[in-house]
């Protein structure tokens, strides 16, 4: 009898767990899976788990794996960046903190590694779980008319659409099981994905209709021709898990990924200079985000009710914190407050219940909107200032409302 794709729940259950593990997206015959543990990679580039222990200045990749970490000592006498991990089917760009900057660095800092699919083609990785809801949507943009080639990674000819602006298509497939969709942009044609408005994301309607759709995506590679991550470019995609973006995305913006439950780590290339209002809200799993230096502008409500994000590091850049940027984290433990910031808007740190140490570093206090920037802190928080600069935040406009959880920054 001919080889059979795994179908059995038990098998199905082996095969998923060999997914999570190297990445790959194919559904596994039986005789092939004991290839596919054995080509598993362990190690700090090949997963989730790493024996690096964490330190001031972490290096981590795109999956969320500790690479390395430095004490703030050890990081400003590095002559060199540590290697990047590498993965197949991506070439490792750098990290998205130059040599010059880590060695400038005086406070804590994540960095994050940047890719580029080695084609230069955008990989969408998608899941069809039944035939029944297999008619797949697909929504981008395209500055070059029949300008993005589509392969539905199913066998079936390719495809262009004609029409430049936001277009859209969809592919029937046949079976359930793990696709890859590639999108290949003709040089001097621009890839946008999503289609610019609330109601749709890369994988069609965000409507209760759609919801099972926009579930299909588990995780995207960007290549080449990719300039920004459009408003609500993967909005309502609860099943993306990972995501690498290149650096020649400049901007991330407004919704991209709002709702991504799944979505546990993610580096902003050092490209990027803003990243719009809610872009990452409501990413319950994100727990590892590094943000390079040259970002400047971050919108409201940016990562609101991220519960798992454990810490973040605000550039140096950023002069204004919008409302409710950190509504409802409560997994964040301490911030720094840089010295570039010179206002902070409402609700930005209601609920954040395990802050338990904020470090400002302005010598004048921002301008704080209003005194329920910090509802709901701590009892126990402390709210360190710049040496000799206390009694100005306790008895500037509405920061005397938390003049008692005050002190003086440590030697």
């Amino acid at each position: 009898m001919s080889e059979v794709l795994v179908r059995d729940s038990s098998l199905q259950s082996i095969a998923d767990a060999i997914r999570s593990k190297n990445g790959l997206t194919n559904l596994y015959k039986p005789a092939e899976m004991a290839a596919a543990i054995r080509a598993i990679q362990t190690g700090s580039g090949g997963g989730a788990t790493s024996s690096v222990d964490l330190k001031d200045v972490n290096f981590y990749d795109y999956d969320g794996t500790l690479v390395a970490s430095y004490t703030l000592a050890e990081a400003q006498a590095l002559t060199a960046l540590p290697d990047g991990p590498t993965h197949d089917g991506l070439v490792f760009q750098g990290w998205n903190w130059s040599l010059a900057d880590i060695n400038a660095l005086t406070r804590p800092m994540n960095v994050g590694a940047m890719y580029i699919t080695d084609d230069g083609k955008t990989r969408l990785h998608i899941r069809v779980w039944d035939t029944a809801r297999s008619h797949v949507p697909l929504y981008f943009s395209q500055t070059v008319a029949n300008g993005v080639t589509i392969d539905w990674g199913d066998g079936s000819a390719t495809e262009t659409l004609a029409g430049t602006g936001n277009v859209n298509t969809t592919h029937q497939y046949t079976e359930a099981g793990d696709y890859t969709i590639t999108l290949n942009p003709a040089e001097g044609c621009t890839l946008g994905l999503g289609a610019a408005s609330s109601s749709y994301c890369v994988m069609g309607s965000t409507g209760n209709n759609g919801i099972v759709y926009c579930n299909l995506l588990q995780d995207v590679k960007i290549g080449s021709n990719v300039t920004s991550i459009d408003i609500h470019a993967f909005r309502y995609c609860y099943s993306l898990a990972s995501i690498t973006i290149p650096d020649g995305v400049t901007s991330i913006k407004g919704y991209a990924f709002q709702y991504c439950y799944s979505l546990a780590s993610i580096t902003i290339p050092d490209g990027v200079t803003s990243i719009g209002i809610s872009a990452f809200s409501s990413c319950s799993s994100l727990a590892s985000i590094t943000i390079p230096d040259s970002v400047t502008g971050i919108g409201n409500s940016a990562f609101s009710s991220c519960s798992s994000l454990a810490s973040i590091t605000i550039p140096d850049g950023v002069a204004i914190i919008n409302n409710e940027t950190f509504n409802k984290c409560p997994s964040l433990s301490s911030l720094t407050i840089p010295d570039s910031v010179a206002s902070i808007g409402s609700y930005v740190f209601q609920y954040c219940y395990g802050i338990a140490k904020y470090h400002l570093k302005p010598t004048k206090p921002p301008t704080l909107y209003n005194t329920n920037a910090f509802t709901s802190i701590p009892s126990d928080c402390v709210i360190y200032v710049p040496v000799g600069f206390l009694e100005a935040y306790q008895t500037a406009t509405n920061w005397t409302t938390y003049a008692s959880y005050m002190q003086e920054e440590p030697a």
